[in-house]
């Protein structure tokens, strides 16, 4: 199956999710029991399941090597949009496309709320990079509601170093985005979920490439006798819908010719012989709902009763509880008091199962924006000429958090490009990638209005699954809301399979000044530090103390693997530049760029012997009680050793005139066979045997092959304390400045920032205001304003000031 075949078949499943939460609601009802069923489990999973929302604004899109990405981030309650108190964790990861971490940071939220930069060294490769953001709480729910940013890095001297195997990569990765780009896509999606025999039916689909593209195409629908029942052609990125009745019994085909060249024959979904129609329509300021069966319900042994439900966000505005009136069921829905977001319109038997699902958009078009109120040239003899803009913000006395890009950029208007409005109260609780975001949003006109009901048509709620809501499945919580750095790990013994017990652990942080804490592991070895406060780099010791026994111990820090990441590509992603050696290529090590480890952690190796990896471990911790002395082990456990007389070989006779004994060592130090024969069982911790190739190592010593005994002093000297490098809170940078020459962006046409403030403020008078260098390289300037309030009020305002030639 292709990518976005599954794709298409994931966002079917989609709909068959629910998410509702509940209060005192309006519309028609019978009293009963059934109300409280429907809403009880909604109810608990807003109190206690809250999920949450992030949004990154970057200072813009595409970066050059050796410049910094510039973010500030916003953390909601996914429901109210309010800013969240819970969470202080906030992991940032720069992720390219191999699924290696780039970057990597921890940011402090306070109030829902930080910001920082992220450093892309000279080294990184050119390519596509995917940003991601979320907490600690959003790991027990979907993670495929995290937030996710495609941006693109440019590395101009790249192919001065790229090695010859990085090149074929490049290559191979346009040719495959290439195949995937060209191969087409479609699928139908029933408005409701279903096609119902005998009734009207419409049926939006969705037309894309294999990257999720939206290509136009045409085509026409007919029946197994090959006539034509209905055509249709996309109205609005690879979307549109058309209309017809279909008949009891009877398949349908599709026939499809995309853009391309390319056609498509396919079926469309099974048509119900018994089943619901559920219809929704959106106009003047009011939700229409409709609907309908085609079968008689007493024939069929089935009550005529349904359940309608409503929610935004998860929070109900409706519920109906009744029958349908010769087979038909219409409710209108005022959309005044309503808040802006996906309503699921949710249409349920009345034991609870889902029968047909429709999301609309509820756009209340209040949607704060900054109104521009001058821009003024400012010229100094000491310093270059800078811009200065005021804004005004009608934001009265409610306390926000609002941050500003100011953009040097060659478009002339603003676009529609993903920003904190769209995600939120769109895209957020759909996961899905479009083209211009904001224009189903920003944009008034009709065109767009009908285009974000198609986006509704075609995927499904998927924040909340009714099926285990209302068999009060809830979500596992695994992760809860961590106030610092958290160090756990595992004790375990080195030489057993038995128990760790309960271990003294000491943690010393080392930084400007050592600090100490203490704590004890459980019986099963587990510890953990919790809520640690450093930021930037810091160095953690590890000791262990054991209460009892003398054992050797070993530590495992706690972490996830990184290699799992995944990075998916979509209509954001480029072919890569870089596909052949520059002129000025050299042979040089590359330094790297990816990061390794989950926590940046980077513990010093843990080398079991010096020489070599041995041929045979044998370990005392449990044997220790059968054996009185080292040759009776020799004699039952060393594969291969003989002991004849006095005489122990390991590798069988290699001289005649010369000793055939192996090397004997303790801790790693040569003994006579004597000291090595005399030491106490109880004393041991193990014993390694050399006995092939491994041995030449040893040199001409190693002939015969060696036995090492490591005594238990010598582990508890050699493994007693355990240090790691680790990276704590990101330390963002005090002041913006960009780093790279204008004329590397003057050459290469990219956007470039002019200025950051990821804590704009306004004064007494709501005004903002912006000072900038501007120079001869600056085209127009855009102005980019986001940000929320404590009451989830969300701000977004672009601009773009147009400079003429000379300016």
């Amino acid at each position: 199956m292709h990518a976005l075949s599954f794709k298409l078949v994931k966002i079917v499943a989609g709909m068959l999710f629910v998410g509702l939460m509940a209060v005192d609601l309006p519309g028609a009802e019978r009293p009963g029991d059934r109300k409280e069923m429907f809403l009880q489990p909604l109810e608990k999973m807003l109190h206690q399941y809250p999920q949450q929302k992030v949004f990154i604004h970057l200072d813009k899109e595409e970066y050059l090597a050796g410049e910094s990405i510039w973010l500030k981030a916003y953390v909601v309650d996914a429901a109210t949009h309010k800013p969240d108190n819970m969470s202080t964790n906030l992991y940032v990861e720069l992720v390219n496309t191999k699924g290696e971490l780039a970057s990597i940071d921890l940011m402090r939220l306070e109030n829902g709320v930080s910001h920082g930069d992220i450093w892309l060294p000279d080294s990184i490769s050119e390519g596509n990079y995917e940003l991601r953001a979320y907490t600690d709480w959003m790991h027990n729910f979907d993670k495929d509601f995290f937030f996710s940013k495609d941006i693109y890095v440019y590395n101009a001297i790249e192919e001065n170093f790229i090695r010859r195997l990085d090149v074929w990569k490049n290559r191979l990765f346009n040719r495959r985005l290439s195949r995937e780009k060209d191969n087409m896509q479609f699928a139908f999606f029933p408005e409701g979920g279903q096609l119902v025999a005998g009734l009207e039916n419409r049926v939006a689909f969705k037309a894309a490439n294999e990257l999720g593209s939206g290509v136009e195409a045409t085509g026409i629908i007919f029946d197994r006798s090959g006539n034509t029942v209905a055509a249709f052609s996309t109205e609005h990125n690879g979307m549109g819908s058309v209309t017809f009745i279909p008949e009891k019994g009877v398949s349908y085909r599709a026939r499809v010719s995309f853009e391309n060249g390319d056609e498509k024959r396919l079926r469309l979904p099974g048509v119900s012989d018994a089943g619901y129609v559920l219809s929704v329509q959106q106009m003047n300021d009011s939700i229409y709902v409709q609907v309908e069966s085609n079968f008689d319900f007493g024939n069929h042994g089935l009550s005529d009763e349904i359940v309608l439900l409503a929610h935004i966000r998860g929070q109900p505005f409706y519920f109906y509880e009744g029958s349908l009136n010769d087979q038909r069921f219409k409710a209108t829905i005022p959309a005044t008091s309503l808040p802006t977001g996906i309503c699921q319109v949710k249409l349920f038997s009345p034991d609870g199962n889902p029968i047909a699902e429709r999301l609309v958009f509820v756009n209340r078009n209040n949607i704060q924006e900054a109104v521009f109120l001058e821009s003024e040239q400012v010229t100094g003899d000491q310093s270059p000429d800078s811009l200065s803009v005021v804004l005004g913000l009608n934001n009265d006395d409610v306390k926000g958090s609002y941050s500003l890009a100011v953009i040097d950029t060659e478009a002339a208007e603003p676009g529609f490009r993903s920003n904190i409005a769209s995600e939120l109260l769109l895209f957020s609780d759909l996961k899905y990638r479009v083209r211009d975001p904001w224009f189903y949003l920003g944009s008034t006109d009709e065109e767009a209005s009908r285009a974000v009901d198609l986006v509704m048509m075609t995927h499904g709620w998927r924040r909340f699954d009714w099926n285990k809501l209302i068999n009060e499945n809830y979500p596992e919580i695994a992760y809860g809301f961590p106030k610092g750095i958290n160090i756990a790990g595992t004790v375990s013994p080195r030489a057993s399979e038995r128990k760790t017990g309960q271990v003294d652990v000491e943690l010393a942080i080392y930084q400007d000044e050592v600090d100490i804490y203490t704590t004890r592991t459980d019986t099963d070895g587990n510890f953990a530090f919790q809520n640690l406060d450093y930021e930037g780099y810091f160095t953690a010791r590890l000791r262990l103390e054991m209460r009892y026994e003398r054992r050797s111990l070993r530590v495992d820090l706690a972490g996830r693997d990184l290699s799992r990441f995944e990075y998916s590509k979509n209509f954001n992603t480029r072919p890569l530049q870089v596909t052949s050696r520059g002129d000025d290529w050299e042979r040089v090590p590359r330094p790297e760029t990816t990061v390794k480890r989950r926590d940046l952690f980077e513990p010093g190796k843990d080398v079991l012997s010096i020489y070599s990896d041995p041929d045979q471990i044998i370990y005392f911790e449990d044997i220790r009680d059968q054996y009185h002395s080292i040759i009776d082990v020799l004699r039952t456990r060393v594969r291969g050793l003989r002991v004849v007389g006095n005489q122990i070989t390991l590798r069988g006779p290699s001289s005649v005139m010369m000793s055939n004994e192996p090397l004997y060592l303790i801790d790693e130090v040569v003994v006579t066979r004597n000291a090595f024969l005399n030491v106490s069982v109880k004393d041991v911790e193990m014993m390694t045997v050399i006995s092939g190739p491994n041995a030449a190592i040893l040199g001409s010593r190693g002939a015969n092959g060696a036995l090492l005994i490591y005594t238990r002093r010598g582990a508890e000297h050699r493994h007693g304390q355990y240090e790691y490098l680790m990276k704590g809170f990101h330390i963002p940078s005090e002041t913006f400045e960009s780093k790279i020459h204008t004329d590397l962006y003057a050459n290469t046409g990219l956007d470039r920032t002019l200025f950051w403030d990821p804590e704009a403020k306004t004064n007494e008078y709501g005004e903002l205001t912006a000072i900038f260098p501007v120079d001869k390289h600056v085209r127009n300037i855009m102005l980019i304003l986001q940000g929320l309030d404590e009451n989830g009020q969300i701000t977004f305002s672009t601009k773009v000031i147009n400079r003429q030639p000379g300016e």
